[in-house]
């Protein structure tokens, strides 16, 4: 009996290599994006209606004079101050809140926020980080069907 060896190789079609390779690519483009910390501004919480901060104001009316205490702090609102956004809209922003946040991840943990802000884009700049998928020196390769991607 004669010895031989196959070999079997699977190749995508170059079509299908193709899309493979689209789809890497707008994989890294938005990885760098995605990594980068945006706060959102403008309106994440609806305000209340005038008709919600009176049925508010009257249930702990009601409860104070039954004794059982109220809600509201002296001052009338446990809520902060409502904005006013384009078009008339009213609402609370987290903005401020998510800034502090990340204000203090900064002060508290400079190396953690280095690394971390270094997988995206400076906003300010639009420098790309030095860890975002752009920077790195690997080049996209596939298998060879004869055209060398």
């Amino acid at each position: 009996m004669g010895g031989g060896t196959t070999e079997q190789t699977a190749m995508l079609p170059e079509f299908a290599e193709t899309g493979v390779q689209q789809t890497l690519g707008m994989g890294r483009d938005a990885a760098a994006q995605a990594a980068t910390y945006i706060p959102t501004y403008g309106p994440t919480q609806a305000a209340q209606s005038p008709y919600s901060q009176l049925a508010t104001q009257q249930t702990d009316m009601m409860n104070s004079a039954f004794n059982m205490g109220g809600n509201m702090p002296s001052g009338g609102n446990y809520l902060p101050e409502t904005q006013t956004y384009a078009g008339g809209i009213q609402g609370y922003s987290s903005a401020p809140l998510e800034n502090q946040i990340v204000n203090e991840i900064r002060e508290e943990n400079p190396g953690y926020a280095q690394y971390t802000e270094s997988f995206g884009i400076n906003p300010q700049t639009g420098e790309v980080g030095s860890r975002a998928p752009q920077s790195q020196p690997v080049a996209l390769e596939m298998q060879g069907s004869g055209g060398g991607k």
